[in-house]
């Protein structure tokens, strides 16, 4: 049996070069990410610092890059539940929660033109690796890659966003 995967998909009216620097560029991660994020130097085999708290310092967490071919595709192993998630859900016991932070899942974004040249790229977000369709981690990256994914487009089609003061 497969394990589970979130797969994600959409056009982004962009070239594939500036969609590549937009999910490795650390000022252009901080719009999309909410002022927290990944933070590397994007060659395979580098760490991949998380910073899970605007205000906080990038934290090395496990993660490493698998594969960083610009324009076309980025893969990095994520990072396990952290002490914070432990609090947004619940878990029934110290047990339940041990198993779940051992979990070790990866994402993958892949690049490639959109069959219609006027729609720009096409971009594929695959998370996948989760061990079982219940998966804590699976529950928390489904819609938090759908909300990163949108302010993603929102800011390489030139949408406005409200100044940081």
């Amino acid at each position: 049996m497969t394990k589970p995967e979130f797969v994600y998909v959409t056009y982004i009216r962009t070239t594939p070069e500036e969609l590549y620097r937009a999910l490795t560029d650390p000022e252009l991660i901080k719009v999309h990410m909410g002022g927290h994020g990944p933070d590397s130097t994007w060659e395979a085999g580098a760490p991949v610092r998380w910073k899970m708290d605007p205000e906080g310092e990038f934290e090395e967490v496990g993660q490493r890059v698998l594969e960083a071919e610009p324009g076309k595709r980025l893969s990095y192993t994520w990072h396990t539940l952290q002490p914070m998630h432990r609090e947004m859900f619940d878990f029934a016991s110290d047990e339940e929660w041990e198993e779940a932070v051992r979990e070790r899942s990866k994402v993958a974004f892949d690049i490639e033109p959109a069959e219609d040249p006027a729609m720009g790229v096409r971009l594929t977000l695959t998370h996948d690796g989760f061990d079982s369709p219940d998966s804590r981690m699976l529950e928390g990256v489904r819609d938090g890659w759908a909300m990163i994914l949108s302010t993603l487009k929102t800011q390489l089609e030139g949408g406005g966003f409200p100044s940081e003061e």
